[in-house]
């Protein structure tokens, strides 16, 4: 196959066909990710044909073959250069083999279509032609006309005349790249030429082309080889002129990323027949997300310089070195400096530094960012970081804050390490190691400021899967019921604590704080008398009591609640501290709010990457300084004004069950999740009751105004779970309902008081059960996912899949006996019937508990939907992650990541399916020299 390009036409008008031959050469490379290769364009009439064979003798370039509206060959003899060279050849005059694309049968599977917008009125000579000005000439380094009459040369002005399609890095645009080459090559003697054939080139060409004439019709009588001699010369000068300044203004593209733009300009300018630019560097940051962050990164950053003594250069060179590490991570094309903080981050500083200073600041950056480039020669940009950050907190003390990971300058923090900076999670994997325990847990050995040990594991999300998030309500003294439910789910489950299940989530160990909740209730609340009733007087005198506290903003004793929480609590542990001793993950939000005006408010131990809305129902609170990190058993302490925040109160108040808060928290933390796996809300007891009319004087009473708002207050959303609950579920997609699960546990009598501490022996004894289609979900759906091990196969229409159902805990072992007795018969399985394998213990490493379950399936296309679960034998529960489309997958994964990733990961893609035990070594067998009457014995 030789057809590269090609148009071909059908009732829903002209397409762009794009055979997979440019891939397939650069597949035909030996080292495509470290070669440079050269577009060599030969045009015109069939003379250039004799110059290929001539120029390059052994590529079947006279190979019979569908021809299309271009064709493209690898220079065998350059293949394994790094400066292979790939020439091109058609005719853009003639339409002869337009469209034979269509007989490459056994190929068609690769073929990619593109709608050209033009439709059926467009000639098919200006449509080709088109093609070629927009998608072959901008990336060709030499392109050869080959022309024999005036009308040729007419031909050939005509295109070149025509506007083109361009390349730029930002707003600079790439000029100057290409050489013409004419090549006249009529023979004088045997044709005969008219009057008015005047080869002279038209001075407008001499600015806009740099162009070469070549009058070889001399040598028309000499072998090919021969004839052509001055032409090879030319061309080889002229491929080392373009290379040479590519290399110089930082454009001389691997075969990797030349695949990448080439494809991807297809795709971004076949909409419109209007010149096009693509631009190169936005094409290789597809993947990295904009950092809008920046500006107050850098701001604080700038106010503490200010208030030390550190020299304004070392501010310089401490920003230049953050974006060079953004800018350049392995894998990425290093573009020219200059034109990259143009593009990427020059409005950042100007926004930065406001006033006239701005651009002075600008320049300063750059010049130190130009600096670090050079470095990238011996070193990655992350060692240059880390040696930056290290030398900086040596010299000039740690930089330390709450809303700024200083690691990268990029977003906000998500970790607070023991030495008191911060990190964001992309850092984390940055300077981290993969940890030996299971997937997606990194291990941070040392912060990467100031090189202490922080031996920290992170359990991050894996990319391909959606979170797990359990909302708890608020109920006082009946939280016993949530615990006892949460404890029955945890013993469904073999003992696996919801801290493990969850990504986002409130609350701590269940057994432990089944324990410890009555006597906490009771320290809080007071213990129920033990004596007779008493009196009426002294009823009235404790009804009175109560009121008086009630006024004075204190229904219960201030300092007696106080003590409670930091017996409970440790006193020294604060709101966003992270422990060093167990792997972390799951995201803690407490809601609570605002005394002023009531409004629900969020204290958590994470920022998230996604952007909130400033016209949000709630507040999330963030210490601007380190002395606002509150300790937690201030958190938890209502009315108390913690520093940088106000006075906060039980959120109990404003959102009983924080459900909601839960769905938009959910999408902040994990933007690229479109949905979460499973939601939990867990309530803290129901009572189904139904009002009786009252008469007489009590109905004149209670159908009073403070009676109908209390009841209207009591039975709202914001202080009954339930109601919450529903009211909540009302503004989620039908699509994401099927993934939520309400779990509460009906009381036989009316709802006690929240503090009534009198009914916690007998709500601590009720017997509590969970769903089996709960324990289901969660078993399937919270440790399981699916990730693919190659690129899908398409053939005779069909992809075919390959990948690995994985496990995100180190326990595999444990979660595979369990599915096994909850799911009788248990396989995985394709949404639509297609059986992938039992689920059974032989697919993990019984040492480490790493667990990979090798699959395979067949779909239609890589955008259609489909789901891979756990089923039995009469019910299906997807894994994680599903329902997906294969091509989601890919991005997931981030497949197609040629320009590398924003987390400095290499060697991402084919993924390593690995067992993390220790490499085996072969068992070393001893003998011992029996008696002659017995056999040899191996031990």
């Amino acid at each position: 196959m030789a057809a590269w390009l090609d148009i071909l036409s059908d009732t829903t008008g002209s397409s762009l066909v794009d055979t997979g031959r440019f891939e397939e050469i650069i597949q035909g490379m030996s080292h495509p990710n470290s070669q440079y290769p050269s577009l060599v364009y030969f045009a015109g009439n069939g003379n250039r044909i004799k110059a290929l064979q001539a120029l390059f003798p052994h590529n079947n370039v006279t190979r019979k073959g569908p021809a299309g509206l271009i064709r493209a060959h690898l220079s065998t003899a350059t293949a394994h250069t790094e400066h292979p060279v790939i020439f091109a050849e058609s005719n853009p005059f003639s339409q002869a083999g337009v469209g034979d694309s269509c007989l490459l049968r056994w190929s068609g599977d690769r073929h990619r279509r593109y709608p050209l917008a033009l439709g059926k009125s467009q000639p098919l000579a200006d449509l080709q032609q088109e093609v070629i000005r927009h998608k072959i000439l901008p990336w060709t380094q030499v392109l050869c006309f080959f022309v024999d009459t005036a009308s040729d040369m007419r031909n050939v002005q005509q295109l070149l005349d025509a506007p083109t399609g361009t390349l730029s890095i930002g707003a600079s645009h790439i000029h100057g790249m290409m050489r013409v080459v004419i090549v006249l090559s009529g023979n004088p003697q045997t044709e005969a030429h008219d009057a008015d054939d005047d080869f002279e080139l038209p001075s407008a060409w001499l600015g806009q082309h740099r162009i070469t004439v070549l009058n070889i019709r001399d040598r028309s009588g000499l072998s090919p080889s021969v004839a052509f001699d001055p032409l090879r010369s030319l061309v080889l000068e002229q491929i080392q002129e373009t290379q040479s300044l590519q290399k110089e203004k930082c454009l001389s593209f691997s075969a990797v990323h030349l695949s990448a733009l080439w494809g991807r300009g297809l795709q971004l300018r076949m909409g419109s027949s209007n010149p096009a630019n693509l631009d190169c560097l936005l094409v290789a940051r597809e993947g990295y997300k904009r950092k809008p962050a920046m500006v107050s990164c850098f701001v604080e950053l700038k106010s503490q310089f200010a208030s030390s003594a550190c020299p304004e250069n070392e501010l310089y060179n401490f920003i230049a070195s953050a974006l060079l590490l953004d800018a350049y991570p392995p894998g990425m094309h290093l573009f020219e400096p200059k034109m990259v903080f143009n593009a990427l981050y020059r409005a950042y500083c100007r926004n930065a530094w406001e006033g006239v200073d701005a651009e002075i600041v600008c320049n300063k950056v750059l010049h130190r960012f130009i600096e670090g480039f050079v470095q990238l020669k011996s070193k990655v940009s992350a060692d240059i970081r880390h040696e930056a950050l290290v030398q900086f907190h040596r010299r000039w003390g740690g930089l330390h804050s709450t809303t700024t990971c200083f690691a990268c300058m990029c977003g906000p923090p998500e970790h607070m390490l023991p030495c008191r900076h911060t990190i964001c999670d992309n850092c984390v994997v940055i300077y981290g190691t993969k940890s030996p325990r299971t997937e997606y847990h990194i291990d941070l050995p040392k912060c990467p400021i100031c090189d202490e040990a922080v031996n920290l594991t992170v359990r991050q999300l894996p990319p391909t899967k959606g979170p797990i998030v359990l909302s708890l309500d608020g109920g006082g003294v009946r939280g016993i019921v949530q615990l006892g439910l949460l404890r029955a789910l945890e013993r469904r489950i073999g003992g696996i604590s919801i801290a493990q299940v969850a990504d986002l989530f409130a609350g701590t160990s269940v057994e432990e704080s089944c324990a410890k909740f009555p006597a906490f209730a009771r320290m809080i609340f007071g213990s129920p008398p033990k004596h007779a009733p008493k009196s009426p007087i002294s009823r009235c005198a404790t009804w009175i009591k109560s009121l008086a506290c009630f006024l004075a903003d204190c229904q219960y004793d201030s300092e007696r609640l106080e003590d409670a929480l930091q017996r409970v609590v440790d006193p020294q542990r604060r709101m966003f501290d992270v422990t060093t001793t167990s792997s972390t993950g799951c995201r803690v939000a407490i809601i609570t709010s605002r005394t002023s005006d009531g409004k629900a408010c969020v204290l958590a131990n994470y920022r998230g990457m996604g952007q909130r809305e400033a016209s949000a129902a709630y507040e999330f609170l963030v210490p601007k300084t380190a002395d606002e990190n509150p300790h937690v058993w201030k958190v938890f302490f209502r009315s108390k004004s913690l520093p940088g925040f106000g006075a906060l109160q039980d959120g109990g108040v404003r959102a009983n069950n924080p459900l909601a808060i839960a769905l938009k928290e959910s999408v902040v933390i994990w933007p690229s999740a479109k949905t979460h796996d499973l939601l939990l809300s867990v309530g803290t007891g129901s009572f189904s009751s139904v009002a009786k009319p009252i008469e007489g004087a009590s109905r004149i009473l209670q159908d009073s105004a403070i009676p109908r708002m209390i009841r209207a207050t009591m039975s709202s959303p914001c202080m009954d779970g339930e109601q919450g609950f529903h009211e909540a579920l009302n503004f989620v997609p039908d699509v994401e309902r099927s993934n939520i699960f309400r779990l509460n546990h009906e009381l036989p009598e009316p709802l006690p008081r929240l503090d009534d501490v009198s009914k916690l022996e007998g709500m601590s004894k009720m017997h509590f059960t969970v769903p089996t289609e709960l324990v289901r979900t969660i078993l399937a759906t919270a440790f399981f996912f699916f990730e693919l091990d190659e690129l899908p196969i398409k053939s005779q229409g069909v992809f075919f899949c390959k990948g690995s159902v994985l496990c995100s805990r180190s326990y595999s072992r444990d979660l595979v006996k369990l599915v096994m007795v909850e799911f009788p018969g248990a396989r995985f399985e394709m949404a639509r019937g297609q059986r992938l394998g039992d689920v059974d213990d032989d697919d993990g490493c019984r040492v480490c508990g790493y667990y990979r379950k090798k699959v395979g399936f067949s779909i239609n296309g890589l955008h259609e939907m489909t789901s891979i679960g756990i089923a039995g034998s009469s019910f299906f529960q997807r894994i994680g992650g599903f329902p997906k489309s294969v091509q989601e997958l890919l991005d997931d994964q981030q497949a197609n990541s040629h320009f590398g990733r924003a987390d400095h990961l290499v060697n991402s893609w084919p993924p390593k399916r690995n067992c993390y035990c220790s490499p085996r070594v072969k068992r070393h067998i001893k003998f011992l020299e029996p008696a002659l009457t017995h056999k040899k014995r191996r031990l």
